[in-house]
Order: C-alpha cells, then structure tokens, then sequence
C-alpha cells in the first residue's frame, strides 16, 4: 500500500493480537503491508481494545498491545476531540456505535484511508 495515512478499526488490532481466529493472518498482512505508512491510532480505539482483551481475555493481552503502540514508530496516538463527536452522533440518525463514527469522523479530519472488517462501518465510510 502506498505511502499515506490509516486509521485501523478496532478489530483489526484484536485479530492481529488473537492467533486463533481466521482473521489473525489477514491482520498480520494489512500490518505488514502499512509498516512503512502513518497509522493514527485515536483513543476510542485504544480503548475499546483494551477493555475487549481485558475483559474477554486477560489483561496482559491489553498490556501487550499498548506496549505494541509505543514500541511501533509509524502508530501515531491522538486524543479524540469528544464534544464534535458527541454532537455528530447526536445529529446521526443511522444505527451505529459511538466509536464506529469517531472513526469515520477522525479519517475524515485527517484524511486518512479507515480499515476494518466490518462491512457495515465500512459502507457507512465510504457513503460519508
């Protein structure tokens, strides 16, 4: 993939982190293929990550990924700017979650290309 920026959905950093799924392998392959590219990571993502690892599976999971996120250079952290997300949401008449539209929110503030495996999120993006 060329050289411009990503949002990864949360479920793409779980089946990258959880080998005993299908979607493990396709997981390895986006990170690999973007290793050279920036990858925002908000902080929606951060946490709805670590509370799924948490509390479906232990916490030392959810370490591992945050250690993951600070050791990585290409991941960039950022704070999500919660009163525009919140009014967005409020405004949105479609059934979605909070996070799934802070993602497409953020791509759309940085211009960044939104991955997931959810169909869905990912019709709503493309659509917005």
């Amino acid at each position: 993939m060329e050289n411009k920026i990503y949002i990864l959905d949360s479920n793409v950093f779980i089946w990258f982190f959880y080998e005993d799924d299908s979607l493990h392998d396709l997981s390895l392959k986006i990170l690999e293929e973007l290793k050279s590219s920036k990858i925002i990571v908000p902080y929606c993502v951060i946490q709805e990550v670590c509370s799924i690892f948490s509390i479906r599976f232990w916490k030392q999971i959810a370490d591992n990924f945050l250690y993951f996120l600070l050791e990585t250079d290409n991941f960039e952290l950022i704070n999500n700017d919660v009163y525009d997300e919140v009014s967005h949401f409020l405004e949105f008449k479609d059934k979605i979650s909070f996070t799934d539209l802070s993602l497409i929110m953020i791509s759309k503030k940085y211009w960044a290309e939104l991955i997931t495996f959810d169909k869905q999120l990912l019709k709503l993006y493309w659509n917005s």
